[in-house]
């Protein structure tokens, strides 16, 4: 009964430190998916933006210049669309400096700075993005320096949580030993 038990404790360590280890490596890999898709949001708000200040532009014969400078002159015509529009521009600006920021990092710390900079989303502007990305992702073993990093942090860690998992087992098994 013994050997099974302590079988059963190391395949549940061991397991553990495998599973995390698989899923900690999945980092980098869902990270440059997640950059991807923020590059691929930000650059159709920016084209959607610059079809509506083109039209703006053309119907009330506002004069050129950036984004703020149009929508301010848009404003004393159509507010409503004025606001609209300036809420389209922080949002294809909001996505775009997040991409920069996460890219700007060590490919070691991306991942890092991608949870730290979506969970700093008061706009929710990012949210969907992240959302559709978990359901969305495919699991795929990527060896990169980043990924084998992430993977050696979750064995550990996995290990770790299998031993505390195991250690009330353990104990009960000593005590009846030596009763």
């Amino acid at each position: 009964m013994r050997f099974l038990g302590r079988w059963l404790s190391h395949s549940v360590r061991l397991g553990l430190a495998l599973f995390f280890a698989l899923v900690a490596m999945q980092a980098p890999a869902f990270t440059a998916d997640y950059t991807a898709s923020l590059l691929q949001v930000s650059g159709d708000a920016r084209r959607d933006i610059d079809q509506r200040e083109a039209a703006a532009r053309q119907y009330y014969d506002l004069p050129a210049g950036d984004d703020a400078a149009l929508i301010a002159g848009l404003r004393a015509h159509e507010p409503a669309n004025a606001a609209t529009l300036a809420l389209s521009v922080d949002r294809a600006e909001t996505l775009r400096s997040a991409r920069e920021r996460i890219l700007a990092a060590p490919a070691l710390l991306q991942p890092l700075v991608a949870i730290v900079d979506a969970t700093r989303d008061p706009a929710g502007y990012k949210a969907a993005i992240w959302k559709t990305q978990l359901r969305t992702y495919v699991v795929h073993l990527d060896l990169t320096l980043a990924a084998i990093g992430y993977g050696l942090a979750g064995l550990v860690l996995g290990s770790l949580l299998g031993h505390l998992l195991c250690l009330p087992f353990e104990r009960d098994a000593r005590r009846f030993a030596n009763v």
